[in-house]
């Protein structure tokens, strides 16, 4: 790019997004005052942002930097950029402490000033705020009750591999129009709140690979409109709810629930035949528990089912033949007394 570019005084919208765009980003386009749309999306360039960037871009509504090599610090000035609505850092080099603004920042180095993470309480007044983004770093803190303060607006958090422990907030139920909630990957403990149910509008729900134990609760069959459901590498014990595939009689739900994944966790009992009605159901994995008594018959009519692991387990009996089963490997049942 060259530098030359600068000397555009009335360009409005400067868009390279996915080229082959190479070196260092000229930093005059960071001081083109008209400029109303930044886009540099998925290239090679480095560089970094200017400390005062709400002056030198005062009318910058899109800055988006996503999937290059760009470093340095995030200036906290970009909270004063007060007609920027959308910006994009993630994928990125960037370090040091989060400034109290919301972005997509996934999968950089950054940090949080203080454990209690302590950047999501300058977030309450971003009423309009939909989307926060800040898997990959290395916040190393915890969830404070801060977060059931934000936006009623907001619909995704993605917040994996954080480095994250300590409970997660009964106050996440606050979020009432949550469509994904992601936390996988870090060291979350307790239980899994009861205030999930108010949830009422998530879709996608991931905890994987984190210290979570005690029962899966029935909580979690209030969510109608769930189709993904990721709790496997925790430490869950107890039966499995009956009610998760109990459309008919229990919730009247759940009938778009595509992937259930349980594995590696402690569960015991039986796999309750309810689950035969979750008709939409593609994923199912069951394997590495504790669970015992025979295969229903009912997952037979599980037609779309495309993925069933409950091997290393305690069932007995008889592998059903129809349906999905058919195309089933040993593999998908090994680790059981099963014929």
């Amino acid at each position: 790019m060259p530098r030359e570019i600068g000397n555009l005084p009335y360009l409005a919208r400067l868009a390279f997004a996915t080229n082959n765009l190479v070196g260092v980003a000229p930093v005059t386009i960071f001081n083109m005052s008209a400029l109303k749309e930044i886009s540099l999306l998925n290239n090679s360039l480095s560089g970094s942002l200017p400390s005062r960037i709400d002056l030198s871009l005062p009318n910058v509504e899109t800055l988006n930097l996503g999937i290059n090599s760009f470093s340095g610090t995030i200036p906290s000035s970009i909270t004063n950029a007060s007609k920027l609505s959308d910006l994009e850092l993630g994928v990125n080099l960037f370090s040091g402490f989060i400034p109290n603004t919301f972005v997509n920042m996934a999968d950089n180095y950054l940090t949080s000033s203080t454990p209690e993470l302590s950047f999501l309480s300058s977030l309450e007044n971003c009423k309009k705020l939909k989307v926060l983004i800040l898997t990959g770093n290395p916040l190393d803190g915890i969830l404070p009750k801060s977060i059931g303060n934000l936006s009623l607006s907001l619909e995704t958090i993605l917040m994996a591999n954080c480095s994250i422990s300590g409970n997660i907030p009964q106050v996440v139920g606050n979020l009432g129009n949550l469509l994904v909630l992601e936390l996988g990957g870090n060291n979350l403990t307790g239980p899994i709140p009861i205030t999930f149910s108010q949830l009422q509008t998530l879709q996608a729900l991931g905890l994987t690979r984190n210290k979570l134990a005690g029962p899966i609760t029935d909580e979690l069959c209030h969510l109608a409109r769930l189709h993904s459901l990721v709790l496997q590498g925790n430490k869950f014990s107890g039966s499995i709810p009956s009610c998760l595939g109990d459309i008919p009689i229990t919730i009247g739900g759940l009938k778009n629930l595509q992937q259930m994944f349980l594995e590696y966790n402690r569960l015991e009992g039986s796999i309750p035949e309810s689950f035969g009605d979750l008709s939409s159901l593609e994923v199912l994995d069951l394997s590495k528990n504790k669970i015992s008594g025979a295969i229903p018959a009912s997952l037979q009519k599980l037609l779309y089912l495309k993925h069933l692991n409950l091997s290393f387990n305690k069932l007995e009996g008889e592998i059903p033949r129809g349906g999905p089963f058919a195309n089933l490997t040993a593999k998908s049942f090994m680790g059981n007394e099963l014929l």
